[in-house]
């Protein structure tokens, strides 16, 4: 270029600036300005009238990009009577697509944390308190409404709404509706496919207590009461965990082709804790009493009545290192849901399992396993998402991914594999449930999140793919430990999008019933040395109808 004209372009490029940086300024002005039109009268007359889910908003402000995050427009709103919600829309970056967010435990904040996975992605995406606010269960105590906000309906009127309020804000409706939860944000993703399946065209649901009236007695409560003798004391200490551990990896590691520390089904291995008991009844840290061996037989099995009806699922072999503190503790202390040290499991028995809830006086040793099963049902319809029925679900072009860790000391792996073979067979096979539904059982993962046989995976991606792309999740790779454990991410893992240099080892997690086998060749910590294989069971032991 003549310096001439590059002289020319330099001085209009100048005189440009202004105007360029004023429309810039512009658009952060208007975006601004639409965020905090969403409390105009206008749209408050709107919002008011959303049926089933009259909404006002509270607050609505323009957050600026910090980090991995883009721009904002956080809105807080409430859904009569008491509904919270927190709607994150990027202002600029908006990938067309809204998703919905779950939460955990008794929920009662908005989990903003977790809402950044998928705002990292550029989704306008929503979270909500179930209704009430405040840790505890105490929320449910004689509250039939939020009894139900929680049960059901929190959920789904958050959908209802924050759709309305997303389409007022960007002036168009979502392409795509997604849901993403675990632990109880997974039940709130099956109660979604099963009561309303026209809310999400994709759902990922975790580690979901499905059975939430009766998990934290037939779960939590029956395996810290397992370890507890005739005197009220612990019988067995945490500091035998690792000899029972090494004795399952020693009868079940290489099952799957390689003994590495991790059983890919843990279903396979049958090895029994006698096999490590004492002689006599001498007590020794390197064996077994006979009522240890009880223990952990009971520990295994998972509840059942005194004449020795199923009621639930126990924990897995192989997650043995996993049962301390919950079920087994140390120092001669009971399980941490033992009696009433256990806040989760005694508040949920105490305020909102029963029909008539017993108060805050109620123990969790007054829990009668022959007795008090069959009073759980009068809740279950408010609670529970047990129904295999997911025609309509499917007919709607619905999705639905469900994964699990095996290791979960929290909710037993066990019950979401029993939930998809009652799938399987209320919907008419294999073939037709794989359409539409997969389930991934991740070996030695933890609740949610974690666990050394992987325990981070990008199922955002793995459901989009699915949904926009006809691409049905074959597999995915799981990524665990952490390369520097000692960097804390501020960002909830997995990071999106994830990197797997930050991992030491990958593994192909493929869906159920398949399993994954080492080739035999290759570095074992990374997928590609592994392969698909079929499962060599072909059920679980299913328990009676609690």
């Amino acid at each position: 270029m003549k310096p001439m004209y590059r002289c020319v372009v330099i001085v209009a490029l100048a005189a440009l600036a202004p105007l360029l940086a004023g429309a810039t300024q512009a658009a952060q002005d208007t975006s601004a300005t639409a965020c905090a039109a969403l409390r105009s009268p206008e749209n408050a007359v709107k919002f008011s009238q959303i049926l089933d889910a009259p909404t006002t908003i509270l607050s609505a402000a323009v957050l600026p990009a910090e980090r991995d995050l883009p721009e904002f427009c956080r809105v807080e709103g409430q859904i009569a009577p008491t509904v919270g919600f927190e709607l994150r829309m990027p202002t600029k970056t908006w990938n067309s697509k809204f998703m919905m967010k779950g939460c955990g435990g008794p929920c009662g904040t908005f989990g903003s944390e977790s809402a950044e996975q998928p705002l990292v992605k550029n989704y306008a995406v929503v979270t909500t308190d179930m209704g009430h606010r405040g840790q505890g269960w105490m929320f449910a105590y004689d509250n039939p409404q939020g009894q139900i906000d929680f049960g059901f309906r929190s959920t789904h009127v958050t959908a209802v709404a924050a759709k309305v309020v997303i389409e007022a804000y960007y002036g168009k409706p979502a392409s795509r509706n997604y849901y993403m939860g675990c632990s109880t944000g997974g039940r709130q993703g099956m109660v979604e496919a099963q009561r309303f399946p026209h809310d999400f065209e994709g759902i990922i649901a975790g580690a979901p207590p499905w059975h939430q009236t009766g998990d934290r007695a037939f779960f939590l409560l029956w395996g810290a009461r397992a370890n507890i003798g005739k005197d009220g004391k612990p019988i067995m200490d945490a500091g035998k965990l690792p000899m029972i551990h090494n004795a399952v990896l020693e009868a079940c590691d290489e099952l799957d082709g390689l003994k590495d520390g991790i059983l890919q089904n843990p279903l396979q291995c049958k090895w029994d804790p006698s096999e490590i008991q004492c002689e006599a009844e001498r007590r020794n840290k390197d064996c077994l009493t006979a009522e240890e061996v009880a223990v952990v037989r009971k520990i295994y099995s998972g509840a059942t009545t005194s004449s020795g009806e199923q009621l639930y699922w126990g924990m897995p072999r192989g997650s043995e290192y996993n049962w301390s503190p919950v079920f087994v503790n140390a120092d001669g202390k009971p399980g941490t849901y033992f009696g009433d040290l256990g806040p989760i499991g005694n508040s949920s028995m105490a305020y909102m399992a029963f029909y008539y809830p017993p108060g805050p006086r109620y123990s969790n040793m007054e829990f009668d396993f022959d007795r008090d099963p069959q009073r759980l049902w009068l809740t279950e319809y408010i609670f529970n998402a047990q129904n295999p029925d997911l025609r309509r679900f499917k007919s709607s072009g619905g999705k639905l991914i469900l994964y699990h860790g095996w290791d979960d000391n929290q909710i037993p792996a066990a019950a979401s594999v029993d939930y998809y073979e009652t799938v399987t067979r209320t919907m008419g096979g294999a073939e037709p449930t794989r359409e539409f539904f997969r389930l991934f059982m991740l070996p030695n993962g933890d609740h949610c999140t974690g666990g050394r046989g992987g325990g981070e995976a990008d199922w955002i991606e793995a459901l989009e793919n699915w949904v926009e792309k006809g691409q049905a999740p074959d597999q995915i790779t799981a990524y665990s430990t952490l390369k520097n454990p000692d960097v804390r991410h501020y960002l909830p893992r997995p990071r999106f999008p994830l990197d797997p240099s930050e991992y030491e080892r990958s593994r192909p997690v493929y869906a159920y019933p398949d399993l994954a086998r080492y080739t035999g060749s290759g570095d074992s910590r990374q997928a590609s040395s592994w392969e698909k294989a079929p499962r060599q069971d072909s059920a679980v032991r299913r328990p009676g109808p609690h």
